[in-house]
């Protein structure tokens, strides 16, 4: 028993075992102990990862340079020795097969895997048959504790700001054609696949094959580039310190807009109209924190759309002695402002899109609507947390636009995987996208694109290809812009249970909406519009926030969370909704009180 239990010890235990590396030779160099792997055919990184339980990056650095190209068949290469896991010895009892029984529904009966049953039994790589007697794993386990250390993502690298040799693994499908003398178990070696993997991706019920069957093996393409490693932003960082207010007995607001009181250069209806509105729902509010107790002076002043205009207003005796400072809506007077207001050391609220830029080096200025790219992260985030089981697939995009948010949800996504135990993110071009679309599971497609025609054309890729799953078992998660994409059909939308991440969600069914909406025609003779209500929720959360601290229980459309960009940086928004399209109409998919009410 001794003996047997210091042969096992010598074995890794990983998830996926393919190949014990306790079979393969072991090498001493300096001092330090590794396994020579002989590269074989179909042999991938990726896949003497998944076999060892060791990083790319671990086996990379111990071969040198000579891994740079990727592997060569015959090559030998050196895979560090990691500390023991839990280490197991198997008891085994014997089994007679059954007639028309399979190694595959043995291995369930027995809740092992088609590997180890070979492994046990060496006769069976070629089959078996009814009545041949096998060992199978027995009930008693006895488990080894040894100490390991952890094996790193291998999709996350430590190192900041530097240029690092990177290996970038995508999901690929080939087609391998049976040869003779070949079995399931050595084309799974071959290719470093599970035997359960490739049997499930070709619907097959027996690990027997035949010469010239073809066989659809889901592998890991990889590529090698050379990349500037910068910090992911998490979405769940701790709020960070804020510097408190003075006290003081009347503060100062200015809420900066454009408009257009002169109809002077550059005047545009539209953009008055909703200046105007905005106006109206800060109106509402500052009934509202005047009620709560706030006593401050709050002047409204018409930016014109203009920089030169908006570099004179802040010359001017008007902003002396301000506290805070809500707008600008354009990114030239947004900088002037944000300059401004770093010199003053005053707070900047920005109620619309401002450029993440604004926010390096300035602590003062808070964007309250998130970016694309922050959505992104957050989109990510909601599917690690939700849909732990779903096949989760990336769609490649080609647009320069839509590469950041393609990245930004890779990265965030790979970094947070493991801890959260959610599914391996696979990645697929549009026109592969059919391979990925299986039977009796959910398939969810991310597409991060604010481009029509790559929403078009993804929409009617899936639309040919969404036969061979049913409808209720594929979901898509675009952007907001896919909502404005006329020519993505709404019926494809809802077909297909389309979601995205969006900075508000006005509710008009919510009794706290509705309330507000009746103050709102009492006092305006109108209805409340979205940009009334963005006015409503940036003003109320400004004055209880930062001058009242305290936190409103009701905004009308917004989630409001300040988390910093980095040390010395401003403030962002963290806070989105995660909608979806069901029977034509806008929902939250999170199903949390809405309104931001606790």
């Amino acid at each position: 028993m001794i003996r047997l239990l210091s042969i096992i010890v010598c074995f890794l235990v990983v998830n996926v075992v393919l190949a014990q590396p306790g079979v393969s030779p072991q090498k001493t160099v300096n001092g330090k102990n590794f396994y020579v792997h002989k590269v074989e055919a179909g042999n991938t990184l990726y896949g003497l990862q998944r076999i060892y339980g060791v990083s790319v990056e671990e086996i990379v650095a111990a071969n040198g340079t000579e891994l740079h190209a990727g592997l060569k068949v015959g090559q030998e290469v050196l895979v560090p020795i990691k500390g023991s896991v839990v280490a197991q010895e198997t008891l085994t009892s014997p089994y007679t097969v059954q007639k028309e029984e399979t190694l595959y529904g043995i291995s369930r009966k027995f809740n092992t895997t088609v590997d180890e049953l070979i492994r046990l039994n060496p006769e069976t790589e070629s089959g078996i048959k009814k009545g041949q007697v096998i060992r199978v794993p027995g009930e008693f386990i006895q488990e080894i504790e040894v100490v390991e250390e952890e094996t790193p993502n291998p999709f996350v690298v430590e190192d900041q700001g530097e240029t690092k040799v990177l290996f970038n693994f995508n999901d690929s499908i080939v087609e391998h054609t049976v040869l003779a003398h070949e079995t399931m178990y050595s084309v799974s070696k071959r290719f470093m696949v599970s035997i359960e993997e490739i049997m499930e991706f070709n619907n097959l019920k027996s690990t027997s094959l035949s010469v010239g069957q073809v066989l659809r093996i889901p592998i890991k393409q990889e590529r090698t580039e050379k990349v500037t490693i910068k910090e992911v932003p998490s979405v769940t960082d701790p709020k960070p310190k804020e510097e408190v207010f003075i006290k003081k007995d009347r503060y100062k607001i200015i809420v900066m807009a454009p408009f257009y009181l002169d109809y002077g250069k550059g005047y545009s209806e539209y953009v008055s109209n909703m200046a105007t509105h905005f106006y109206m729902g800060a109106q509402m509010a500052i009934d509202t924190l005047r009620s709560k107790g706030l006593k401050a002076d709050i002047h409204f002043v018409d930016t014109k759309g203009d920089s030169t205009a908006v570099a004179e207003l802040l010359k001017s005796a008007e902003f002396k002695n301000v506290d805070v400072i809500i707008g600008p809506f354009f990114p030239k007077t947004q900088k002037l402002v944000a300059d401004f207001c770093k010199t003053n050391k005053l707070r900047m609220i920005v109620p619309v899109n401002l450029d993440e830029e604004e926010l390096e080096g300035n602590a003062f200025v808070y964007s309250a609507v998130p970016s694309d790219k922050q959505l992104m992260l957050q989109t990510a985030d909601f599917l690690l947390r939700t849909e732990k089981k779903a096949n989760i697939v990336l769609i490649q995009v080609t647009k320069e636009s839509d590469k950041e948010l393609f990245e930004s949800f890779k990265s965030y996504y790979n970094s947070k995987v493991v801890a959260s135990g959610g599914s391996v993110l696979k990645e697929s071009s549009i026109d592969n996208l059919k391979n990925y679309i299986v039977r009796g599971t959910k398939t969810i497609f991310v597409v991060p694109t604010n481009d029509k025609n790559t929403g078009m054309k993804f929409m009617n890729s899936l639309n040919r290809s969404a036969f061979r799953s049913t409808a209720e078992a594929i979901a898509v998660y675009g952007t907001k812009d896919w909502m404005n994409f006329s020519d993505v059909n709404g019926t494809h939308r809802d077909k297909f249970n389309f979601h995205f991440a969006s900075t508000t969600y006005l509710n008009y069914y919510d009794d706290y909406t509705i309330e507000a909406n009746r103050k709102f025609r009492r006092k305006y003779n109108t209805d409340l519009s979205r940009m009334a209500a963005q006015g409503y929720d940036i003003m109320l959360y400004s004055g209880m926030h930062f001058l009242l601290e305290k936190e409103p229980k009701n905004l009308l459309m917004n989630r409001i969370e300040f988390i910093s960009t980095g040390e010395g940086n401003g403030f962002v928004n963290k806070e989105v909704y995660m909608l979806e399209q069901e029977n034509y109409e806008i929902i939250d998919s999170e199903a949390l009180p809405k309104n931001g009410s606790k």
